[in-house]
């Protein structure tokens, strides 16, 4: 089912008029109302419409990155930038000034937005093209009467496959690839999420991932959806469990749509013996594969939540699948990848390019169907390896996207993840997926988290975890569990992970880490 909306801005008007003067999003320092949002977004956009002639002039679509904090004054931007007609890129001012210089070398913005305090940041990364202040543009924006004629002609141009943002993702030759996404994709995937888990007006959702995160689509578009009150948490937050869980309690928030790490914070660290945010109803994760012990502790505090594991790259537009938690599970067990949403279609594909689909069998995870990205802006190679041409077994030919991750069907019927092709090894003649050991690990009462590699040359496996079990304790305890050739040749006890900018463990400084002898 596709949703009658063209863009989303007839949805944010939607909702404006229908609950106008109701908070639609609040951070620390202030909030703006549904009908307040809708206002400042167009006066923001006028202004950006008349700063870019030149942007108007090119063919097709044209980028906005901004450079600035997640808050309210940022979300009222980004719609800003889809009102003049472009799309927007958030560039996170925690990223190393050259992997913005990447970033920007890759986007050829049209203009680039920078809050007042990052101004040396934005120099520090050599960008000489076309920028401005976005306080200049707020002031310009609260004086400005709107270019109604201008901006209803750009609306005019605007369809479902016009680009809404860009999110760049790291690329395999070290130059960072843009994911170009449409309204259309947007609108049918919100639709269906919104729909399934029954989100309403009366939601408060609490936003953990940063905007550059596609996680923070879901909670920035379900509100826009629904009318829910969308609370946006500082990062800084979540270094502090106590002030973490009393800002949900005091919000009253009642859905979690957060990053795997970010909840094992709260799990991890006992934040329940200090305070339970007992009005949430709804807890959903991707990005990572759950712990099941960290899983188990949300469970047993929040026993009248719904629990969901998530799926899908920012590639097809969040995510694809979803498997509803109705019980406790064993360590040693793992979470299915669960139902497929609307519109979609899910398989896993050999290496000869035919569908898996025997019992303890792996392959490719594939997706075709709705709300596929339209491809990696600026980068026709990557995008045509990436995004393919398949004709299914019924002669049905679509348009599918090969993820590069790994599933295998289990005795269930059931898809699990079984890691990423770049994850898998070859050691000692077997192919392992080091989150196969990494679950054996996790699953140990006494280690908290866990992540492999591989050292090729020397044909070694190394461990990295944090917790009270000792090394011998842990290594042995794998044997038990896992054949030889997959027990790591090496444990690191590590004081705590470093975790990159999508709340991910930064497998690429694992040997940089403090290490408890």
């Amino acid at each position: 089912m596709k949703y009658c909306e063209i863009t989303i801005l007839d949805r944010l008007e939607k909702t404006a008029e229908q609950y106008p003067e109701r908070i639609a999003v609040s951070d620390p320092a202030g909030e703006a109302t549904w009908q307040g949002l809708q206002k400042r977004a167009f006066a923001l956009g006028s202004v950006l419409y008349q700063m870019l002639p030149g942007a108007r002039k090119r063919e097709g679509e044209f980028p906005v990155a901004i450079l600035a904090d997640k808050s309210v004054s940022l979300l009222e931007m980004m719609l800003g930038v889809t009102y003049c007609g472009g799309f927007y890129v958030i560039l996170n001012p925690e990223q190393p000034a050259e992997r913005i210089h990447k970033i920007l070398e890759v986007l050829d913005p049209a203009l680039v937005i920078t809050e007042e305090k990052y101004k040396d940041r934005m120099e520090q990364t050599g960008y000489r093209g076309g920028k401005c202040l976005l306080e200049e543009v707020q002031e310009l924006s609260a004086k400005s009467s709107g270019n109604t004629l201008d901006l209803k002609m750009v609306r005019e141009d605007m369809g479902r496959d016009t680009p809404l943002y860009g999110i760049f993702t790291s690329g395999s030759t070290g130059t960072p690839k843009c994911v170009l996404v449409s309204h259309g994709a947007v609108l049918d995937f919100i639709g269906h999420f919104t729909e399934i888990f029954g989100f309403t007006a009366e939601d408060v959702i609490a936003n953990q991932a940063p905007f550059d995160f596609d996680v923070s689509v879901k909670d920035i578009y379900s509100g826009i959806f629904t009318g829910a009150k969308t609370v946006l948490i500082p990062r800084e937050y979540f270094s502090t469990p106590a002030k973490l869980l009393d800002y949900l309690c005091d919000n009253h928030v009642t859905s979690l749509t957060w990053a795997v790490s970010a909840l094992c914070i709260i799990s991890g660290l006992k934040g329940f013996d200090y305070r339970v945010p007992k009005e949430v109803k709804r807890v959903m994760f991707s990005g990572e594969v759950m712990p099941i012990r960290q899983l188990t502790i949300w469970q047993d505090h929040l026993p009248q939540a719904a629990f969901v594991n998530l799926y899908g790259p920012s590639e097809i537009t969040c995510n694809c699948t979803y498997y509803r938690i109705n019980r406790h599970f064993e360590k040693t067990e793992a979470l299915p990848l669960g139902e497929v949403f609307p519109g979609r279609r899910v398989f896993l594909l050999d290496e000869d390019g035919k569908e898996v689909r025997e019992t303890g069998k792996s392959g490719e995870i594939c997706v075709t169907g709705e709300s596929l990205a339209l491809g990696y802006y600026h980068n026709p190679e990557q995008t045509g390896e990436h995004f393919v041409e398949y004709t299914h077994e019924d002669g049905l030919t679509t348009r599918m996207y090969r993820t590069g991750d790994v599933a295998r069907i289990g005795e269930d019927g059931q898809m699990y993840f079984a890691g990423r092709k770049d994850f898998q090894i070859k050691h000692m003649g077997h192919r392992i997926e080091l989150e196969e050991i990494e679950r054996g690990i996790n699953a140990h009462d006494r280690v908290d988290r866990s992540c492999c590699s591989y050292d090729a040359k020397r044909s070694r496996i190394y461990a990295y975890y944090t917790g009270s079990v000792d090394k011998k304790e842990l290594h042995g305890a794998l044997k038990e569990k896992l054949p030889l050739y997959m027990v790591p040749n090496r444990f690191v006890h590590v004081r705590s992970f470093v975790l990159n900018k999508n709340g991910k463990i930064d497998r690429k400084v694992l040997g940089e880490l403090e290490v408890i002898e």
